[in-house]
């Protein structure tokens, strides 16, 4: 079948907590230009930032973007609260448009040690922030961008676009308690696992994830911490690259 405007395949980018849509420009100059590709930004997060950001409102904004692209066929890439995001939307989206999915760090259900290092991680930021005030930790984070070699266009247009450290707990609500193995147990689409190898939170429960996926794959980025993505862009995008032209080929 030849490609057209509504055919042609749509990536659905998913940032992860406090971030934004623009966390994916590094990812997207990599990506294949048959691709359309939509950024949404989450609730809580930038322009929705005076927005709660719950589970629910989060998978209604990536339905909502999957309902634009109709009927164009979707791949969903998530990264961190981006892939749990993923998860919870499959089931949200027409069977029939939803190709696959692409899940970075967000291997690991949110209980027992796994939640006890998000809660410690989520009390460094609040108390940061609080310290600090919003304007100072943002430098710091963009300090922390240039030690992982985004360009400061990348950095600024992240800043710009508005992070929120506020939204932090809300998204580890949000995760807490959630069975996301059943989750993805139920999602019938391929699936392409991606973890840093020095994420342990996530790299612990990688493979009872995998098991329990139908149609599951997975790759590792040694020497690579959490948020593949953004540490691993052009790989990252060759890796969406390749998995999009496997699942929306036929």
């Amino acid at each position: 079948m030849p490609t057209t405007a509504s055919n042609q395949p749509v990536l659905i980018l998913i940032h992860g907590a406090t971030g934004n849509g623009r966390m994916w420009d590094p990812v997207r100059r990599h990506l294949d230009a048959r691709w359309r590709v939509l950024a949404p930004d989450l609730p809580g997060h930038a322009a929705r930032r005076n927005e709660p950001f719950t589970l629910e409102a989060a998978v209604a904004t990536i339905a909502a973007a999957a309902a634009s692209a109709a009927p164009a066929p979707v791949v969903l890439v998530g990264d961190s609260l981006g892939g749990y995001t993923a998860m919870a939307s499959a089931a949200a989206l027409p069977r029939e448009q939803l190709k696959g999915l692409v899940l970075g760090g967000s291997s690991a259900n949110m209980v027992g040690s796994a939640l006890r290092s998000l809660l410690i991680r989520q009390m460094l930021v609040m108390g940061l922030g609080s310290l600090l005030g919003p304007k100072r930790l943002e430098k710091i984070v963009a300090k922390d961008m240039r030690g992982i070699g985004l360009s400061e266009a990348d950095i600024a247009a992240q800043v710009g676009a508005g992070l929120n450290h506020r939204a932090f707990p809300q998204a580890v609500q949000a995760l807490r308690g959630i069975d996301f193995r059943a989750r993805l147990a139920a999602i019938e689409q391929p699936v392409l696992i991606v973890n840093g190898g020095q994420d342990k939170i996530f790299v612990a429960q990688e493979a009872e994830f995998l098991a329990v996926a139908r149609h599951g794959s997975s790759h590792r980025f040694e020497n690579c911490e959490h948020g593949v993505s953004i540490r691993r862009s052009a790989e990252f995008a060759a890796l969406v690259n390749e998995f999009t032209a496997r699942v929306t080929t036929g």
